[in-house]
């Protein structure tokens, strides 16, 4: 059934429902609807499981709200005798080839990790590390990165540490620092881990940005400064990533500098404990502190690359009109594609998203396929950012990026579609009665 702009569902007495445009899959603390009770063991309550999740959710939303916590300093900073700990989870170096069953239960994220070598996946146990390697590793990221109150990016690289956008130097770094203990450690952790106390409660599990992997990049390994902004104001749909548009400028970018600092220290933490854990013996890390010199400059290289990368291409918004015959038109051609077996689409947006898949992530955790009939995209759903999405894909959490070959024309049929699914009476008749079904 349809009403005048989203899906509705019927009732076990046949009555039509309300549209529901949003699902509690987790703990988000913005989304409402139905709850799904099912877990990795497939045993659950709905009720108890919706409870749960909410009584997490009003957790997380309290802890953000109050902006602050017992310990460190009463300005909202970290205490300055705190260092940054060395990464004692696992690394993910190959998830199973399976698929999962569903996401990991609520606060057991790293032990679902755990089982990954028995299910055909890999992992470097990071405590495997001798001690001497961790006091040089421990040394070194503590020279180039400081500490929580004090961060820095070191200049002892040999090279610029300039990032165009952004600023990290360090007294703006530590502006950053205290605008991210206030409104992100409670999700998202003090290094970046995306473990902080209330992080591994909530669906989707917040970033992990210490291995320099972002799903918003769509100009190579990077993402633009101004698109890391744009997400702070505009959060994330669906998720419990909130708004900030009220705090101000100055905040926002300050901390976006300090995002930037966590994935360079992280991504350096990352890629040398990686290194001198390697098994093959391909690697050689005699120098710990040059190696982590060495790669933070490939690092900056990287990221101030991306700032220079063109835009992705602007996409005409939709016509006011549905009915418009051209719009009607690209949006059949554009269902067409997304049904294509080849193009490939349907294999994981099954029944157009409706059915629950999900896929590893380059983390370790799970990535559900998106339902395109809720009219909701995380990464926002005007045209450009869909086609910027189709283009380039979402490898971080398994979203191949189109074929080569795809035209522009179809990409745009594709977002034209996709933007339309989630909205009935932008539908042709023939289309809407399909996606219906």
């Amino acid at each position: 059934m349809v009403n005048d702009g989203l899906w509705t569902e019927s009732t076990a007495d046949g009555q039509e429902s309300a549209a529901r445009p949003w699902d509690v899959r987790g703990a988000s603390g913005r989304e409402m609807g139905r709850v799904r009770g099912r877990s990795w063991s497939g045993v659950g309550s709905r009720v108890a499981g919706g409870c749960l999740a909410l009584s997490f959710s009003v957790a997380a939303l309290i802890a953000f709200l109050s902006g602050c916590s017992r310990d460190g300093d009463a300005g909202g900073g970290y205490d300055p005798s705190w260092r940054y700990p060395l990464r004692a989870d696992p690394i993910v170096v190959r998830a199973p080839v399976a698929q999962p069953p569903d996401r990991a239960p609520a606060g057991k994220l790293d032990e679902v990790i755990a089982t990954f070598p028995s299910l055909g996946g890999k992992l470097i146990d990071t405590k495997t590390l001798p001690d001497d390697r961790k006091q040089a590793l421990t040394a070194a990221l503590d020279e180039l990165f400081g500490t929580p109150a004090a961060p820095t990016v070191s200049s002892a690289v040999g090279g610029s540490t300039d990032i165009p956008g952004t600023d990290l130097s360090p007294g703006f770094l530590a502006v950053g620092s205290r605008v991210y203990r206030r409104l992100c450690n409670q999700c998202h952790g003090m290094t970046g881990d995306g473990r902080g106390p209330s992080g591994q409660w909530i669906y989707p599990c917040p970033r992990d940005v210490r291995q320099g992997v972002f799903k918003i990049a769509t100009a190579g390994p990077k993402p633009r400064i101004d698109a890391l902004v744009r997400l702070l104001r505009q959060g994330v749909p669906g998720t419990p990533m909130p708004v900030f548009d009220l705090i101000p400028d100055e905040d926002v970018r300050a901390v976006t500098a300090y995002v930037v600092h966590l994935s360079l220290r992280g991504e350096v933490e990352f890629r040398v404990t990686r290194a001198m854990l390697d098994e093959t013996g391909e690697a050689d890390v005699s120098d710990v502190a040059a190696e982590c010199r060495g790669t933070l400059a490939k690092l900056l290289t990287q990221w101030a690359a991306a700032q220079s990368a063109p835009p992705p291409p602007e996409v005409p918004a939709d016509p006011v009109d549905a009915k418009d015959a051209g719009y009607q038109e690209s949006v059949r051609r554009g269902h067409a594609l997304f049904t294509d077996e080849k193009l490939g689409c349907v294999k994981c947006h099954q029944d157009y998203g409706r059915k629950d898949v999900y896929l590893y992530d380059v983390w370790g955790g799970t990535a559900r396929a998106a339902d395109l009939t809720r009219g909701e995209f995380r990464w926002g759903r005007d045209p450009t950012t869909l086609a910027a999405r189709v283009r380039h894909g979402i490898p971080a959490s398994g979203m191949p990026a189109a074929p080569a070959d795809l035209t522009a024309e179809q990409v745009i049929d594709l977002v034209r579609f996709v933007g339309a699914a989630g909205f009935p009476q932008r539908l042709p008749e023939n289309v809407r009665s399909q996606v219906k079904n």
